[in-house]
This record gives structure tokens, sequence and C-alpha cells, in this order.
């Protein structure tokens, strides 16, 4: 699948804690070709994921399993300090929730989810 036709999925899957579609905010939410290894807090506890692509808005990550849509995910991201522009790496602390999952091959998964908030730690 290509990843325009994810980001139209996306878009289309995507709504706040009111239950309204808002797709202009992922319009406006530029991705990132980051891989990075982050643990995955959800319903089994603390599970090694990488990530595929980053934004201000979601991520997609590869993952040993798929999770059902909607499962509240917790996480924390070691952001580079040369893929920000910054002296020292900065962890970023992230809510969210799965909204789709995608089978590649027999034990590929890819897991979409919104970032519903996040916070920096350091």
């Amino acid at each position: 699948m290509s990843e325009k036709r994810k980001e139209e999925i996306v878009r289309e899957e995507v709504s706040d804690s009111a239950g309204e579609t808002s797709p202009t905010e992922l319009r406006t939410a530029v991705r990132f070709p980051v891989r990075l290894p982050v643990y995955i807090r959800a319903d089994r506890g603390e599970e090694l994921a990488e990530t595929i692509n980053i934004s201000a808005s979601g991520m997609l990550f590869s993952f040993e399993r798929c999770l059902t849509k909607g499962t509240s995910i917790e996480f924390d991201l070691k952001m580079p300090a040369g893929a920000l522009g910054m002296e020292k790496d900065v962890v970023v602390h992230c809510t969210g929730r799965v909204i789709r999952c995608y089978r590649k091959g027999d034990k590929d998964t890819e897991i979409v989810a919104v970032i519903d908030q996040y916070r920096m730690l350091s």
C-alpha cells in the first residue's frame, strides 16, 4: 500500500474525543521517516517496536502483533538531537490509540496510531 493511500486511510479514521473527524490536523502534520526503537505500553505491558515514520499527530510503527483499533498505548520517544537541531537528545512521553493495523507477510505488522497527548520529559 502506498504512503499516500495510508495517509488517506488515516484521515478517514482519526477522530477527536468528541467523535468528530479531524482531517485538517493530519494534513498539516509533516511525517518524518525515522526508524527508532520504542517500547509500546499496551494491553500486555511493555513490548519492543520500531518506528517507521512520526508526525506531531501520529506514528506508523512495526510490531510483532496486531493491536485492536482503539487500544490505548503509551510510549517514550528518544528523539536524536541532530534530527531536531538541538544540542542533546529529547525524550517525549506520548499517549495515543491505535487506528489501524496492517499485516505484512507472516510475521511483520505495521500499526498506525494517533498521538492524543505528548509532553517533553527532557
